[in-house]
């Protein structure tokens, strides 16, 4: 099993916050973060290495991105 770190910044929902776990595989750490991030943004880390951002819009309504401004 490998350790990740899921890091949560200092936003309008939350203080900067670092959540390690163990997944044994990427896949498995992806689905353990977004269930950890289901209401804020965040980082997915393995050590140095940055994997992913999780991106929650504040108003929390799905767009498109082709209609983004």
């Amino acid at each position: 099993m490998k350790t990740y770190t899921l890091k949560f910044p200092d936003d309008d929902i939350g203080v900067a916050r670092r959540l390690e776990f163990k997944a044994s595989d990427m896949t498995g750490a992806l689905v353990i973060a977004h269930r950890e991030a289901s209401k804020r943004s965040a980082e997915l880390w393995e050590g140095a290495r940055k994997l992913c951002s999780i991106r929650r819009p504040a108003n929390d309504v799905w767009m498109p991105a082709s209609l983004k401004a």
